[in-house]
Formats: structure tokens, C-alpha cells, sequence
């Protein structure tokens, strides 16, 4: 491989394997599995270590009781803390939150852990601040239904076990890490940039598609973005990654570099952007993806795309094991998996397509169709619904997302400049944002736009992609296809709900009881003890999950 080709650089033609260069799967052979997919070291460990996790958090390996001191201490009215403040303090209606790295407690030298502080919002709290804190340590409060958000379980997924309120407050010293300090003051000062020259809600939305910042965004436009399939493009992933490597590439390149040069500088450059982003694991996925590629080319090796998708999932597991079991990482290797695996099977379904214009279309349909497939078993799972219109909402605004970060980046740059220069970029970027939004909110707003559902078991998912690959396998046998069609298609409009029960619910401050009769009629026995903002939502939530559309309450 001489010479580069920058249009196939991040394309889905394959990735760059560490084993390749010490031959190291010579060792094991070239196997396959999943019908054609290259079996190399690298996936067999990540399996191995998949099932490992499996196996580990089943046995309760990663129980707060095994892993956190604090969550023995929760008993105490008053504890005092110190520690390291090691997240960038957000802003709340009535407090500040931010994560700090507990070494001390009450005197006694703890192993390092970590706990949410929720604090006055007059404190003065920096990132690398080291803290001697006096207050209350508490457990999250866990949901009263299941199938509803579990804020407790996803900060345990984070090693996250207990909440602390703060009463009083010193600060010791400051030990910040430069590179981490040096990302955040830039992301910093780009969110205080989009303030000036944006309202809301272009200002959040753009904060959330260039750093990640999604604290300002209101619920109704998060159910918008959810609701029409488009809530990936406020999460920083492989579209953005890609779009910032390009940049990059161009940047050095500008300087005369040699191209082996260019790429070491892209990659360093990619993890700071990941880690100004929040480093959240689809981000993460990318940028080890896209350094993989850039090695590979440094080396003149060809890339193989399964060796770093899965090369990205097994230092992502090995830096925090309970990220295999968050939404965040299955949507992103699932998307990705999809749109690698399906992708070249429906581009060349309808053969080679001689216009242009109609082959490109059909090329950004069939990324949008794979990575759709892949991910509407997780969706149902973890939301409740279907999205009917993301597949055509998803032809009309993806392709401007890369024209909003190429001229977000303009703006930025002008903003330096001059005002005179930067009204205009911001003026264009709002335009565009507001048609974005205006899309996405009537579209959402249609009566067909989202089909609920309830929440299919494990069986049914894995049932699901065995039928996939089932009918790839068997895709001349019509009879097969046809079969399998009819059974996705049910699986997804009746997922073969519960009938007949009785459940309780015993909640702080009230007592439900869920009956369901044999015709499937569903009957909702309440007592509130007191006045719960939070109840009627989950209540519903639950319900819906549970496949419920009318209800009679008792």
C-alpha cells in the first residue's frame, strides 16, 4: 500500500490488527464464524472475556457490598471526606454535581473510590481541587417499577455506589492533570463561545453534537431527537470522530508533512478531542478504531475492520468491565457491527447501480438500513418503542451534520478574529439548527411517528439476530426468507406478553398493585402516602413496557 487513498480512509474496508504485526495469529490459524467473518485472536479474547464479565457480575462480583467502603458507611449521619475532585462541576436548579475520588474518610486511608457530591452552588469547585468535605453519605434511590431508569444501577455501572450531600466544605490543594485541565478549559471555552452568539435551544444542541454536553438540552427535545431515531447525532461517535480525523489529516497535512507523520499527530489529536468530549464509550470506540487505521497505514499493513472493533470493545471492558452491560456500548458496537456486517449485503442487493445520483442515495440507505437492524431489538429493550420515520428523518439530516462541524469549526476560529466574522458562520449554523429542529419536532408530533412496545426478553433478541443471519445464510431460499420475515416482524408487534398476574409495588411514599386478567385487561390499585412528582411517570413508563394501552385505576 503505497499511496493513500483519504476517501477510503475510515471507510468500513477493514482495520489493523496488533497481532498482525508479531504474526501472532499464525499461532491459531484463519478460522471463521458468523458466516465469514475472520476469526483472529483478538475477537477469541474478547469473547473469552465477554463471557467472563457475564459470569462475574451474575455471581455478584460487582456488587456495591464487594467493591465500595463507602456503601458500608451510609449508617453514619456525618461523615468527613477528602478527596479529588475528578469531573467538571455541573450546574443544577438548586446545586452543583460533580464526581470526586474519595482517599480519606473520617481520618482513616481508604482505597481510592468514587462518589457523586451533590454540593451549594456558591462553592467555588474546579476540576484537580482536593477537598475535605462534611456531610451524608446516601444510596441513590432505585426505581419503584421495574423496566424505568435505573439511576442507581447506571452509576454503579460507572463504579459509582453512593451519592454524598455536602454540608460543609474546605479545600486542600490543587492537583489537576494538565492535559485533562487543558481539554476542559477548551471545552470551556468553546461552550462560553456558542453561549454568546446562540440562544436555546440552537446553544444546546450544538454544545451536545461538538463537546458533548447534553446538561442543557430540556426533556422535550431529547424525546424529539429520540422519538424520530436522530438521538445519535447528539452523542459525540464514530460520525463525529470521523469528521474531526479528516480534519486533522487536512491540518497536518497543511504543514508539508510527511503522510506517516500526519497520521502520529492525528491520533493524539483524536484522544484529546475524545477526552474533551466526556471520553464516553462510543467516542472512545472511534478513536481507538480510527488510530488503528492510521497505524496500519503507518506500517504500509493492510487495516481489518472486525480485529479493531473488537480490539476497541476490549480495552474499553478492560478499563471498566461494567461498561458491557450500558446502553451507551452495546448501541455503539452494535450500530458499528451492523453497518460493517450488513452493509456491503444490501449495497450489492439490487446489483450494480450505473447513476450517480441514485448510487449514492442508495449507498447512504443502506448504512442507515444496516445500522437500523442491528440496533431495533437494544432500542425496544431500552426505550419501549419504534421509530417509524428515523429511516427517511435519517436520509434528510445526517448528510448536513458534516457541514455543522465543519462550519462550527469556522466559527470558532472567526470568533477569535472578529464579531463581523463570526455573526455570519453562527447565523448560517442557526439557520440550519433551527431547520433541523423544526423537522424533528413535527415529525415526532405525527401520530404514526413512534409504534410502543413492550420490552422483549433475552430469548427474543437473540432470537432475532439468528434470524438475520439465518435468512443472510439462506437468502436464495424464498420459502426460508418469507418464514423468517413473518416471524421478526411478530416478534416485534407482539413480543408475547405476560398474562394473568398479580404484582406489588412498595414505594417510599406509595403502594401499587398491578393486576393483569387472563383477557388482558390491566387494573392499577394506588395508595400515594405523599405527593411523588417522579410516580405517575415511572407508573407509566412501566406500563408501557409491560405492553399496557388501557388501564383502569382503583
Amino acid at each position: 500500500m503505497k499511496k493513500t487513498n483519504f476517501k477510503k480512509l475510515f471507510s468500513a474496508g477493514g482495520i489493523f490488527s496488533i497481532f498482525d504485526i508479531f504474526n501472532i495469529s499464525g499461532i491459531f490459524g484463519r478460522t471463521s464464524f458468523f458466516f465469514n467473518i475472520p476469526f483472529r485472536p483478538v475477537i477469541l479474547f474478547l469473547l473469552i472475556y465477554i463471557c467472563f464479565i457475564i459470569f462475574a457480575d451474575g455471581y455478584g462480583f460487582f456488587l456495591p457490598e464487594k467493591n465500595s467502603f463507602l456503601f458500608t458507611c451510609t449508617s453514619q449521619k456525618k461523615v468527613t471526606l477528602i478527596g479529588k475532585v475528578i469531573s467538571e462541576p455541573v450546574l443544577k436548579k438548586r446545586n452543583q454535581q460533580f464526581i470526586m475520588e474519595v482517599s480519606d474518610i473520617n481520618g482513616q486511608k481508604i482505597k481510592k473510590e468514587k462518589t457523586l457530591v451533590s454540593a451549594r452552588k456558591n462553592y467555588p469547585v474546579q476540576y484537580g481541587d482536593i477537598l475535605r468535605l462534611t456531610g451524608k453519605i446516601n444510596i441513590p434511590e432505585k426505581p419503584v417499577f421495574p423496566y424505568v431508569f435505573d439511576y442507581n444501577k447506571y452509576l454503579q455501572r460507572q463504579n459509582i455506589y453512593t451519592s454524598f450531600y455536602q454540608y460543609g466544605y474546605e479545600l486542600v490543594d490543587r492537583k489537576p492533570n494538565i492535559i485533562k485541565k487543558l481539554s476542559l478549559k477548551l471545552r470551556n471555552d468553546i461552550e462560553a463561545r456558542i453561549d454568546r452568539y446562540f440562544k436555546p435551544p440552537c446553544s444546546s444542541i450544538l454544545k451536545s453534537m461538538i463537546v458533548g454536553d447534553k446538561a442543557a438540552l430540556d426533556k422535550d427535545t431529547k424525546d424529539a431527537f429520540v422519538n424520530t431515531g436522530l438521538i445519535h447525532i447528539l452523542v459525540i461517535s464514530g460520525l463525529h470522530i470521523g469528521f474531526c480525523a479528516a480534519i486533522f489529516l487536512f491540518f497536518f497535512k497543511l504543514f508539508g508533512l510527511k503522510l506517516k507523520y500526519v497520521y502520529l499527530l492525528t491520533i493524539p489529536a483524536l484522544f484529546f478531542y475524545t477526552l474533551m468530549t466526556g471520553a464516553n464509550p462510543p467516542a472512545v470506540r472511534a478513536s481507538i478504531m480510527a488510530s488503528c487505521v492510521l497505524v496500519a497505514f503507518m506500517l504500509d499493513r493492510e487495516p481489518l475492520i472486525y480485529n479493531a472493533l473488537s480490539l476497541s470493545a476490549l480495552i474499553i471492558l478492560i478499563l471498566n468491565p461494567q461498561d458491557l452491560f450500558t446502553a451507551s456500548f452495546q448501541l455503539s458496537f452494535f450500530a458499528t457491527f451492523g453497518i460493517i456486517y450488513f452493509y456491503p449485503k444490501f449495497r450489492y442487493a439490487f446489483g450494480k447501480i450505473k447513476n450517480k445520483f441514485l448510487s449514492s442515495f442508495w449507498e447512504v440507505s443502506c448504512v442507515t438500513l444496516s445500522a437500523q437492524f442491528a440496533l431495533i431489538p437494544i432500542l425496544i429493550f431500552y426505550f419501549g418503542k419504534i421509530s417509524i420515520i428515523s429511516f427517511v428523518l435519517n436520509l434528510v439530516i445526517v448528510p448536513l451534520i458534516p457541514f455543522i462541524i465543519i462550519l462550527s469549526l469556522v466559527f470558532y476560529v472567526f470568533s477569535f478574529i472578529s464579531s463581523f466574522l463570526a455573526v455570519p458562520a453562527a447565523f448560517i449554523l442557526t439557520y440550519l439548527l433551527k431547520s433541523i429542529l423544526y423537522i424533528i419536532n413535527f415529525s415526532s408530533n405525527l401520530s404514526f411517528a413512534v409504534v410502543w412496545t413492550a420490552i422483549p426478553s433475552l430469548g427474543l433478541i437473540i432470537f432475532y439476530y439468528a434470524a438475520f443471519f439465518i435468512m443472510l445464510k439462506f437468502k436464495n431460499n424464498k420459502k426460508v426468507l418469507f418464514c423468517l420475515f413473518l416471524a421478526i416482524c411478530f416478534m416485534l408487534i407482539n413480543p408475547f406478553e405476560e398474562k394473568n398476574f398479580v404484582r406489588n409495588f412498595i414505594g417510599p411514599k406509595n403502594l401499587t398493585t398491578h393486576i393483569r386478567t387472563a383477557d388482558g385487561k390491566d387494573f392499577i390499585v394506588t395508595q400515594e402516602f405523599e405527593q411523588d412528582r417522579f410516580y405517575e411517570r415511572n407508573l407509566r413508563q412501566y406500563l408501557l413496557a409491560c405492553g399496557s394501552r388501557k388501564t383502569w385505576s382503583l
